[in-house]
């Protein structure tokens, strides 16, 4: 196994909700269109789907939703969880995505 991967190796993007977002109303437009999405694959044929943003497990800040994917599908049964994971800082996704890698 190469470098292990972390929170910092994450790309976060607009989340594709964001694109929904001007058909929506100025109450929740602006939570939407501020919602962000990573995704990582490993070498392992798992990855990892982490989301920011209000409308998930999130403060919106500083915390995230964390899912488990295998094949790029969400997985929810790994020793890890079997269910997504949230309200996790970056230093938590770290060590789920350290576990993620370790995964036979």
């Amino acid at each position: 196994m190469g470098k292990i991967k972390t929170f910092e190796d994450l790309v976060f993007n607009p989340h594709s909700v964001s694109k929904e977002a001007c058909n929506l109303p100025a109450s929740i437009r602006k939570e939407w269109m501020e919602a962000k999405h990573a995704v990582m694959r490993f070498d392992n044929g798992y990855g990892i789907s982490v989301v920011k943003g209000n409308m998930f497990y999130s403060n919106g800040i500083d915390t995230y939703e964390v899912g488990i994917l295998k094949e790029g599908v969400l997985c929810y049964d790994t020793p890890i969880t079997d269910d997504v994971i949230g309200y996790v800082n970056a230093d938590e996704v770290s060590n789920i995505m350290k576990q993620i890698q370790e995964l036979e």
